[in-house]
């Protein structure tokens, strides 16, 4: 058998993971790349063997190829203790959030299973004190709400009012994974909601993260999005299940659960772009 050649093609998520993570260390300062190499790039080890000479152009390579340091010189740290020696650094504190944030992985699977997203959306939800509950139990009056407004209304204004209390990333990550659970058919209602909110959300993060190629990594992401199938390969022939009940259910600030009002999104609650 002929091996091929060279190692595989970069996802292009990978890379964008890289740059955006970089070029948020230079938007903090003024550095060039060899002040980064020298602060961070050597492991403590290597700080003590280190020759004015020798430096491993680790920042310069992930600046003009996105190329993430692998560490096998054990006098050069690898990506990951990289970003944690960045991160602890008082000008670049919550740069690694940038780097580990979950949407970057969410890019990369096209065929994930329904418990794997459930998990992350469990996750989500426990950081940020949300819970998910029917619409009745959501709302004040929520038969009353429901009747007057309808599903798709109450759960696009509970979402927005939840997505307040979330960073732009985990708001990213937890509305591309309800848009995944509410593949099924007879949730299409729902599912049309959390496609706009996403759609807004991918938009401005990839204008501000990367002006110069923001169409591109916008439309880039949305082929993910629309690509990306539930792998139901596990199940037995009941299909989708619960999926399809749970998939209507709002995200809900935990202390709110049967207080919601029209009030609260009267207020004006907007998705934090």
């Amino acid at each position: 058998m002929v091996k091929s050649r060279g190692g595989q093609r970069k996802h292009w998520a990978e890379k964008a993971r890289v740059d955006a993570w970089y070029a948020e260390i230079r938007r903090r300062c003024d550095w060039s790349d060899y002040k980064l190499d020298y602060e961070f790039a050597w492991t403590e080890d290597g700080k003590f063997s280190r020759e004015d000479d020798i430096r491993p152009r680790t920042f310069e390579w992930i600046r003009k190829a996105a190329r993430k340091p692998r560490g096998i010189d054990k006098r050069w740290r690898g990506m990951n203790d990289l970003v944690s020696a960045v991160d602890q650094h008082r000008l670049f504190r919550g740069t690694g959030d940038i780097y580990n944030a979950d949407v970057w992985d969410l890019l990369q699977e096209t065929f994930p299973t329904p418990e794997s997203v459930q998990e992350r959306i469990d996750r989500l939800l426990t950081a940020n004190n949300l819970v998910r509950v029917p619409a009745e139990r959501a709302f004040e009056k929520g038969g009353q709400l429901l009747s007057e407004f309808g599903l798709p209304t109450l759960f696009d204004h509970s979402l927005m009012i939840s997505l307040h209390r979330m960073d732009r990333f985990s708001s990213i990550s937890l509305v591309w994974c309800l848009f995944l659970l509410a593949e099924p058919a007879h949730n299409a209602h729902i599912r049309k909601v959390v496609e706009v909110i996403l759609d807004h959300l991918l938009d401005h993060f990839f204008a501000d993260f990367f002006p110069d190629d923001h169409w591109d990594y916008y439309d880039d992401a949305l082929g993910v999005l629309f690509r990306t199938r539930l792998d139901l390969s596990s199940r037995d022939t009941s299909g989708y299940g619960s999926i399809e009940t749970h998939g209507t259910w709002p995200v809900v600030p935990k202390e709110l659960v049967g207080k919601l009002t029209r009030m609260h999104w009267d207020l004006g609650a907007e998705v934090i772009l």
